[in-house]
């Protein structure tokens, strides 16, 4: 007997069957079409389906001296309640975490108040011996400034010392003295020296938030098994026309033109690991020009809509947001097949909701979509096994964990 089935459609080898997922001591261990015992069972309802938590590879959680913007609590939280179940922490916090007292200190923090389970990161700008020092499960560059401010001078030094796959912020920063609205071709030769150093060393490396159609170009073009990339639902969904109307969304890398976003969808079958770049700021801060948007609450949900509307399937959602992210940072307990951790997300497809960010659990009270009804909405959310949210209710105390990496 399973410590809980849970009964219904749920996604498998490509396609949605009805069955049954037997979990115990926080592991898928059995998926089944015959019915199977639990000691607690629960069955989801009509047009609801059953698919694995994401595995967000790209979150700001701010914290330390940033707690005004949002905490490791409050963002782990807005995690959850979005359906994801693992994040990606970001180091451009402030103090930034460049050396191993303050990444001891990150660590700390997220053992007594993340929700969600999490991948700790260390920021690399001419700081290679300190890198050695600590056991991060992945590593960041930005090649250009960002929020934070500091950006690496020497690439190919900083990329070839990393311990582990990098996450590269591709923007040059030499192009955007030149140009500070950071047109394409800032992106793109950022993109461009990557690639060259990456073609060079032969290291893992992930492109963040790629946006425009050249820079897409490039990386398809190299089809490096060792070099992976994503996109932002912002990037796919909005342009600089929006921004024009509305300055709020600023971002960096900045919207693209309706040229740059159809040329995403066009090759989305392409794009490997969708992520949200989850960058709370407070609405002064907004006003006076910080880059970055809100997205952990409303990432799947702008999917799942997408979905309803033909633009994408739900196997290219389960890939893109929870299969591609384990398999690309060699998570050894994530993925959704016997043996793995059971997080899972109970999602009601034609559920037709308002985006209301004043009911969300970010301290960034605001969204691109506020009033946008969206139709798909995530009803349930399981850690490991263990239920921890419920219609919009967090369940429980923190129980987030580190992920394993291979």
């Amino acid at each position: 007997m399973y410590e809980l089935v849970i009964n219904g459609k749920f996604f498998y080898h490509g396609e949605i069957v009805e069955g049954h997922i037997g979990i115990s001591d926080g592991k898928i261990l059995e998926f089944s079409k015959s019915a199977l015992k639990g000691e607690e069972t629960i069955k989801t309802g009509l047009h609801e389906v059953i698919l694995p938590g994401m595995i967000d590879v790209h979150v700001h959680l701010r914290d330390f001296n940033q707690k005004h913007k949002e905490t490791i609590e409050s963002g782990t939280k807005a995690a959850l309640h979005g359906g994801i179940t693992t994040i990606f922490d970001m180091p451009n916090t402030n103090p930034l975490i460049m050396d191993k007292e303050t990444f001891k200190k990150r660590i700390a923090i997220f053992k007594k108040k993340a929700y969600a389970d999490y991948a700790l990161s260390f920021l690399l700008a001419n700081n290679c011996e300190e890198a050695k020092n600590v056991n991060a499960d992945f590593y960041k560059i930005f090649m250009g400034a960002s929020t934070g401010g500091i950006y690496s001078k020497n690439f190919e030094n900083d990329y070839k010392c990393a311990p582990r796959r990098v996450s590269v912020h591709a923007e040059d920063y030499e192009l955007i003295q030149k140009f500070p609205d950071r047109p394409n071709i800032v992106e793109v030769k950022a993109i461009e020296k990557a690639l060259t150093s990456a073609e060079k060393f032969k290291k893992p490396l992930h492109i963040c938030h790629v946006s425009t159609k050249e820079g897409l170009s490039i990386i398809l073009e190299k089809n490096r098994p060792w070099i992976s990339f994503e996109v932002t639902p912002h990037h796919l969904l909005l342009t600089k026309e929006d921004f024009k109307h509305n300055n709020m969304l600023k971002v960096y890398p900045p919207l693209r033109t309706k040229d740059d976003l159809h040329f995403l969808w066009r090759y989305i079958d392409e794009i490997p690991i969708i992520a949200s770049d989850h960058a709370p700021h407070t609405l002064e801060d907004k006003e006076s020009g910080s880059a970055g948007i809100p997205g952990l609450e409303t990432e799947l949900a702008l999917l799942f809509d997408a979905y309803n509307r033909g633009l994408l399937s739900l196997n290219d959602i389960v890939e893109k947001t929870s299969l591609n992210p384990a398999k690309v940072f060699g998570l050894k307990n994530k993925g959704f097949e016997i043996g793995k951790d059971a997080d899972l997300i109970i999602v009601n497809l034609r559920e037709e909701w308002k985006v209301k960010p004043e009911e969300f659990y970010t301290k960034a009270k605001w969204s691109p979509w506020e009033s946008k009804k969206l139709k798909g909405k995530v009803k349930m959310t399981f850690l490991r096994g263990r239920l921890v949210m419920e219609e919009d209710e967090i369940i429980g105390k923190p129980g987030g964990k580190r992920i394993e990496t291979s």
